[in-house]
């Protein structure tokens, strides 16, 4: 069903880096980054800002990695620009200088519900599998400031509708 959305996530544990995979409208778009723990938290930091009507554009950039991402919020859609060095993926669209441009266009309510349900069943399918969620820790993936800051979106973005959605 093309306009579902779903949302997996990718956390290699080993080093750090997490990969978030999120379809919907005939769509992909894949976020990596190698710094979990700092990434992942700040992401959901800066849709929270798009959300509440704080901001109508962000850039995401660095967390380790030479990808940029640029967020803005028109009407009820995300639209998103990704850009990488041409050296970091298979398949491009266009070229611009030394890097690959590619743009995306999301329901945002159904973007950010996605990236909510796609970590919940993530944690889900960790505690199943006897991985300890929420440790001590600062620099884990899971770690207690983490698994805080999630829950924290999560609660904002199911409580109410947003700047944008009234």
């Amino acid at each position: 069903m093309e306009n579902q959305y779903v949302c997996r996530f990718d956390i290699d544990f080993r080093l750090g880096d997490i990969e978030i995979k999120l379809n919907g409208d005939g769509q992909e778009v894949r976020f990596k980054f190698m710094i979990a723990f700092f990434s992942f938290p700040s992401l959901l930091f800066f849709l929270l800002q798009l959300w509440n009507g704080k901001m109508n554009e962000t850039e995401i950039s660095s967390f380790g990695f030479a990808v940029r991402y640029y967020f803005t919020v028109e009407d009820e859609d995300l639209l998103i620009e990704h850009s990488t060095y041409h050296e970091l993926i298979e398949h491009s669209t266009y070229y611009e200088g030394e890097y690959i441009t590619r743009n995306y266009k999301f329901n945002f309510e159904n973007f950010v519900k996605a990236i909510d349900k796609g970590f919940s069943e993530y944690l889900q399918e960790q505690r199943s599998k006897g991985i300890p969620i929420g440790v001590e820790e600062d620099s884990h993936p899971l770690s207690k400031q983490v698994i805080k800051e999630y829950e924290e979106f999560s609660t904002i973005i199911n409580e109410k509708k947003g700047k944008y959605f009234n």
